[in-house]
Order: structure tokens, then C-alpha cells, then sequence
């Protein structure tokens, strides 16, 4: 061997944690230089059964959300010894086809922003590949989940607004098959009623600025004076305030205040400067890489429910409270 060190060694070299010293380290990458050798990916994974691929399921509502959290994942994922492999889904709903996919990969684990249906779970049980939800919610014993505590963000949101007057109160969700709307919506009614604050019944957009833009009208129709809408993300929350301040002639936040949830670069731009929720995405990433490494390690069991605190985000969009 070029090396003058034995194959083992060579492979200890070439396996992240393996014991070697400096000396054999820089003497083997020096042959592996010199010959141009990489290590087999593959005959690595017909030794270990383990192909270090993680599957990721990402659908369109979720990436638009929060666009970094493909890169968050995919460098915790690096970090960990693993590689990732991304299915798009266009929303949740039916992911056996996904699933049956990415298992044909023979993935070590699978991280998904989508809930996966009971026959896509029982497809993962028998192939020893554990399952952790991205920001999404089950009882599937066979499955866990980190996200961020929306009911609690949305508290913390209706908490700000209720030391202000806030007139009539609008909800703008997202789509009514949206499981995180689902839950951010919840949150809110939750909120106003513990709050004694009366609102309007909860309508439905598609989480788009456009969306937004187009739901204001009849967001605002019969009511006179203040008023407030709360939206299930930002990019709507973003298309209401453009809508009121261009199309109706309305000031933010004296006429209307507009919050709402995520806290996507836009937000925080000096044309909205949006009142919202921030989810701690990077956190909730790191989270999410670790459980699935350590149930694939076998040190964890399936089922854990772990939701991180997400932070209130208060700028020019919401009225300010009387001054103490």
C-alpha cells in the first residue's frame, strides 16, 4: 500500500470518530491524494447496513413558511455523518407513494414536514426506519415530533394585543386542511375567549400575500372604528396591510392592526415592520437530527413529543398599550 498502513486503518481513517492518530491520518490522506481515492459510499453501507441517507418530506405550505429550513436540516443532518434525501409533496395528505420512495433508498431515518398517513407508518415499522415529524402533530405511537408550541405563540400574540384596544377582531387562517393553521387558529380562539374578546368567525385563505390581499375586503366589511386581524402566517398578513393602506385607504395600525406568524425575512423589512411570532426554526432542526440520530442508534424510544417556545416579535403593525 501506498500508505504503508494496513486497510483497516485506511478505513478508520476515512470513518468520522475512528481512532488514528495525526501522524497515520496525514499520511494516508496523502495517498489517498495521490491516487485520487474517495471512499465507496456504497460498500461502506453493504458492511455497516447503513446507507447514512436521511429522507426529508417537505410540502409546498411548510417550505414557504420558513424557506431556510431545507438548509437547517441538511447541515445538522452533514454534521451528524448523514446525507439527505428531499421528496416534495404540493400539501399534506396521501404520503404512501413518498414514503414507499424514499424507503426503496434504504434510508437510515425519515424526517417529514408532512403527516405521514397510518399506511405509510406501517411501511417504516417492519424496515427498522424511525420517523420524526417536523413542526407537525400525531398519536402514532411509531413516531415522533418537534415543533413549535403554537397555541402558546398565538397566547403570547392575543396577550400583546389585548393591552391595546382592538376593536373587531378578524382571524385569517390558512387553508382548512392546514394542520398548523389548524392549530395556530385554535390558539387564537382559545386566547380571545380566556381574553373576553369578541371575533368574527375564522376564514379560510391559501397562506399566499396574495391570499391576503384578496381575503381584506371582506375581512373588513360591517364594521366601523378600530379593528384588528390576526393571520395564520405572514405572507397573508403581509397582503391585508398593502391592501388596506393602498386599496382602502386605511393607516396600520390605526385604522387596522395586522399580526402574524413565522416571521419570514419580509417581516421585519421597513415597509410592514409585521407584528409576529417567531418559530425558532434552527433550534427546532437541530432538535428534530437529534432525536432521529439517536432513535436510529437505538438510545431513544419512538413516540416523544417535544415543543419548543417560540417569541413575540412586537413592531409598527400592533397597537401599542397605554403608557405605564
Amino acid at each position: 500500500m501506498l500508505s504503508g498502513v494496513s486497510q483497516s486503518t485506511v478505513s478508520r481513517v476515512f470513518r468520522e470518530g475512528a481512532p488514528v492518530s495525526k501522524t497515520t491520518r496525514k499520511k494516508v490522506e496523502a495517498a489517498a491524494a495521490a491516487l485520487n481515492y474517495s471512499p465507496n459510499q456504497i460498500a461502506r453501507s453493504l458492511i455497516t447496513q447503513r446507507t447514512g441517507l436521511i429522507g426529508v418530506v417537505i410540502t409546498d405550505p411548510s417550505n414557504r413558511a420558513y424557506p431556510d429550513v431545507l438548509f437547517y436540516l441538511g447541515q445538522e443532518i452533514q454534521e451528524s455523518g448523514g446525507r439527505m434525501l428531499v421528496v416534495a409533496l404540493p400539501r399534506d395528505g396521501e404520503t404512501a407513494g413518498a414514503t414507499r420512495e424514499i424507503l426503496a433508498y434504504h434510508v437510515d431515518g425519515i424526517i417529514s414536514s408532512a403527516i405521514l398517513d397510518d399506511a405509510s407508518i406501517e411501511m417504516c415499522v417492519p424496515a427498522h426506519v424511525p420517523v420524526v415529524l417536523f413542526n407537525r402533530s400525531t398519536s402514532n405511537a411509531n413516531t415522533s415530533t418537534v415543533g413549535c408550541d403554537q397555541h402558546a405563540g398565538m397566547e403570547l400574540l392575543v396577550q400583546h394585543m389585548a393591552a391595546a384596544p382592538t376593536g373587531r377582531v378578524s382571524l385569517l387562517a390558512g387553508p382548512e386542511w392546514a394542520p398548523v393553521s389548524k392549530d395556530r387558529m385554535q390558539g387564537a380562539v382559545y386566547a380571545l375567549t380566556r381574553c373576553g374578546i369578541e371575533f368574527a368567525p375564522v376564514m379560510h385563505s391559501d397562506y399566499t400575500f396574495e391570499g391576503g390581499r384578496q381575503s381584506t375586503r371582506a375581512l373588513l366589511s360591517g364594521a366601523d372604528g378600530p379593528q384588528t386581524v390576526i393571520c395564520a402566517n405572514d405572507a397573508m398578513a403581509l397582503g391585508v396591510m398593502d391592501a388596506c393602506r393602498f386599496e382602502l385607504g386605511l393607516r396600520v395600525p390605526e385604522d387596522v392592526a395586522v399580526t402574524g406568524f413565522d416571521d419570514i425575512p419580509q417581516a421585519d423589512w421597513p415597509s410592514y415592520r409585521l407584528t409576529t411570532i417567531r418559530q425558532p426554526v434552527r433550534r427546532m432542526a437541530k432538535a428534530t437530527v437529534r432525536m432521529l440520530m439517536e432513535l436510529i442508534e437505538g438510545t431513544a424510544s419512538s413516540g416523544e413529543r417535544r415543543l419548543l417556545m417560540p417569541e413575540l416579535r412586537v413592531r409598527a403593525s400592533s397597537r401599542e398599550g397605554p403608557a405605564g
